[in-house]
C-alpha cells in the first residue's frame, strides 16, 4: 500500500505556469529570470494558502537551472533541478522558518552562512517563512545583510502580515502582493484534480467548497480531501453542505420569496427548523446577506460576473432577482446588517434573528404603513377642500368678507410627557393680514400642493401678553428644541424674558456670547411667540446684563502694584533687599 498524500503536497505546483490565480507576478518573475534582472531581496506577501511559498521554491529553482527553456521554465532534468526535485530542496536552497527561529542568534547563524558561495550553481536563495514573526532584535541584526549581500545571494521573504515588517526592512525589498484566488479559478483546479484522482463531483459542491476555502487553495485541497473520505468519493452537493455544516442555499430561497410574500409565520417556523439542526443565528444571517446581495448584482448584466456561482445557480439567481425591487433588497441588506452588528451583544438572539425576519419582510412597504403617525393638526386650523378653493373670488359676498391669515399645514414636534403638545409651524403663518385675500392661495408645501389653513381674526382673536404666559412660551420652546441644539436650550434657562409692552419683550443675557447664541434663534423664537398668543405684532429685543461683566485678568505685574498698594510695607522690602520682579 502506498502512503498517502494529502492533495495539497501531491498536487503543488513545481512550474511558474501551474501556479493558479497568480498569473502577473509569475510572468514578472519570469521575465526577470530570462533578463538577469535579478533583486537581492523579495518580499511575498498575501493571504494563506496563495502560493507564496511554492513561487519562492519555484524562484530558487529555476535560476539555478543551467538548461532553461525558452519559456523561462526550469527544465528539471539538470543536475541542479534532479536535486532540488528530489528533496524538495538542495545545497543552495536553505528555507527558514522565522516562527520557531525569530531571535538574534537565529539571523547570525544566516549571515554566517551566507559569507560561504554556492558549492555549483549561481545562486544561494534563503527563504525566510512568516517572516514578520522575526523580533525587533532580529529585524535590525538582518539589516546590513539584507542592504549589502554577496552578489549571489538572493533572500525571498514571505509574510501574510506586512505590516508586521519594521519600513527599513520593506525599503530593502522588491514587494510582491498575491491576491486570493477567484472562486472560479479554485473550482477549475479541482475540477482537475478529481478528475486525476478519479472523484465524482457536482458543480454546486466545487462551489461551496470553493466558497469555504476563502480564496486560499491550500484550504481547498484540504476541505476537497475531507468530503472526499466522507463521500467515498461521489460529491454531492447534499453530503458536501451536510460534512461542512453549510446552511442549504434552498434555504435563503425559501427565506426570500416568504419576505416577498408576506409570510411571516413561515419564515419564523423555517428559522426553528434551521436552528434545530444545529446552526447558528448567526451563520443564517451572514447567508442571508450573502443571498441578498447575490440576488442584487444579478439584476444589472454589468454586475452579473461578480456572481461566483455555477450555471444552474446563476440562473436561479436571475429569476429570483427579477421579483425583488431594488428598494427592498437594499432595505433587506441593510436590516441583515444591522443584526449581524448587534447579534455579539444581544442577550436574546433568536428573537433578534426572528425580529430581523419580520422587518426584511416588511421591507417593501412605505413608510406611511410601516407604524410611524401620521401628522395631526391643530384644532384651530380649518382644512380648505379643493370645491372652497375653486369659487371664483368675484363670487363671495363682500359684505361677509374677513380677513384671513394663509399658513401651511404645521407639523407637530412631540414634546415632554408632563406637558400638552404644541404645534411648530413651518414659514411665516402671517404672510397675509388685514383682508389681504390674494395670498391666501399661495402655496407653501411641497409637491405643488393646494392646501391652506386659515384663521379667523373674530373667532381667534390675538391673546395678551403677560409675563407668565410669556415664561411659559418660553420654556415650552425650550423643549422643543432638539439634540443638536443643546447649547441654545442651555442659554435660553439661563435667561428669563421680561414684558417691555404691550407687543415687546426683552430678554436679558448675561454676557455677550448668551446674548448672539440667543441672536441666532431669534426668528425662531419669535416666530413660535406669535403663534402661541396669535399676535403677528410681538418683537423681541435683546439685552446685555452690564452688571454681569467682570473685570479682566490682571497680569503679573498689576498684580504687583495692588499688592504694594494694600501693603506699604512690600514696597520697603523692596528696597532693602533689592528685589524685582521676574
Amino acid at each position: 500500500m502506498e502512503d498517502y498524500i494529502v492533495s495539497a503536497r501531491k498536487y503543488r505546483p513545481v512550474t511558474f505556469d501551474s501556479v493558479v490565480g497568480q498569473k502577473a507576478l509569475t510572468t514578472t518573475l519570469k521575465n526577470a529570470i530570462s533578463s538577469g534582472k535579478l533583486a537581492n531581496t523579495y518580499l511575498f506577501c498575501g493571504p494563506r494558502g496563495v502560493g507564496k511559498t511554492t513561487c519562492a521554491r519555484i524562484f530558487a529553482k529555476t535560476i539555478n537551472c543551467t538548461n532553461r527553456g525558452a519559456d523561462g521554465e526550469a527544465c528539471g532534468e539538470c543536475e541542479s533541478c534532479k536535486s532540488f526535485n528530489e528533496e524538495l530542496r538542495s545545497y543552495n536552497v536553505f528555507e527558514l522558518d522565522a516562527a520557531s527561529n525569530n531571535s538574534v542568534d537565529d539571523i547570525r547563524n544566516l549571515t554566517e552562512q551566507v559569507r560561504i558561495p554556492p558549492m555549483n550553481g549561481k545562486y544561494k536563495v534563503y527563504i525566510i517563512d512568516e517572516v514578520h514573526m522575526l523580533s525587533q532584535a532580529a529585524f535590525n541584526a538582518f539589516l546590513k545583510t539584507l542592504e549589502e549581500p554577496p552578489k549571489y545571494a538572493i533572500f525571498i521573504l514571505a509574510t501574510t502580515e506586512k505590516h508586521k515588517i519594521i519600513p527599513t526592512i520593506l525599503s530593502r525589498c522588491q514587494i510582491y502582493d498575491f491576491g486570493r484566488i477567484s472562486n472560479k479559478d479554485i473550482i477549475e483546479h479541482l475540477k482537475g484534480v478529481a478528475q486525476k484522482e478519479g472523484v465524482e463531483t457536482d458543480p454546486e459542491a466545487l462551489a461551496i467548497i470553493a466558497e469555504k476555502s476563502d480564496g486560499g487553495m491550500r484550504d481547498a485541497l484540504s476541505i476537497f480531501d475531507q468530503v472526499v473520505s466522507f463521500t467515498g468519493g461521489h460529491v454531492t452537493y447534499q453530503k458536501t453542505i451536510e460534512n461542512l455544516n453549510v446552511i442549504d442555499y434552498d434555504y435563503y430561497f425559501r427565506l426570500t420569496d416568504m419576505f416577498l410574500e408576506k409570510r411571516i409565520p413561515e419564515s419564523m417556523v423555517l428559522l426553528n427548523d434551521i436552528l434545530a439542526k444545529g446552526f447558528d443565528g448567526s451563520h443564517l444571517i451572514s447567508g442571508l446577506m450573502l443571498h441578498l446581495r447575490n440576488l442584487l448584482v444579478s439584476r444589472d448584466a454589468c454586475t452579473l460576473p461578480l456572481l461566483e456561482v455555477s450555471d444552474e445557480m446563476r440562473e436561479r439567481y436571475k429569476t429570483q432577482a427579477a421579483k425583488c425591487s431594488p428598494r427592498f433588497l437594499y432595505r433587506a441588506l441593510k436590516i441583515c446588517n444591522d443584526c449581524d452588528l448587534n447579534y455579539r451583544f444581544s442577550k436574546n438572539k433568536r428573537l433578534l434573528v426572528e425580529l430581523t425576519l419580520i422587518q426584511a419582510a416588511q421591507a417593501d412597504e412605505d413608510d406611511d404603513s410601516s407604524g410611524r403617525k401620521p401628522k395631526r393638526l391643530h384644532p384651530i386650523f380649518k382644512k380648505i377642500t379643493a370645491a372652497e378653493q375653486a369659487v371664483p373670488a368675484a363670487a363671495a359676498p363682500q359684505a361677509t368678507a374677513k380677513p384671513v391669515i394663509a399658513q401651511p399645514i404645521p407639523e407637530v414636534t412631540p414634546q415632554p410627557a408632563h406637558k400638552k403638545p404644541i404645534p411648530t409651524v413651518k414659514g411665516d403663518i402671517f404672510t397675509s393680514i388685514y383682508g389681504n385675500n390674494k395670498q391666501a392661495g399661495r402655496t407653501d408645501q411641497p409637491h405643488g400642493r393646494q392646501t391652506v389653513q386659515v384663521i379667523d381674526p373674530e373667532q381667534h382673536p390675538a391673546k395678551p401678553l403677560t409675563l407668565d404666559a410669556l415664561q411659559d412660551a418660553w420654556n415650552d420652546f425650550a423643549a422643543t428644541l432638539l439634540r443638536q441644539d443643546t447649547p441654545l436650550k442651555n442659554r435660553m434657562i439661563n435667561c428669563r424674558p421680561a414684558i417691555k409692552s404691550d407687543t415687546v419683550f426683552t430678554v436679558v443675557a448675561g454676557n455677550a456670547m448668551m446674548a448672539d447664541e440667543i441672536r441666532q434663534a431669534k426668528d425662531r423664537i419669535l416666530r413660535f411667540v406669535q403663534d402661541r398668543f396669535i399676535n403677528p405684532s410681538i418683537t423681541m429685543e435683546i439685552e446685555i446684563d452690564q452688571s454681569r461683566n467682570v473685570e479682566h485678568l490682571l497680569t503679573h505685574e498689576e498684580q504687583y502694584e495692588k499688592m504694594k498698594k494694600e501693603n506699604p510695607a512690600l514696597k520697603e522690602l523692596e528696597a532693602v533687599f533689592g528685589l524685582e520682579l521676574r
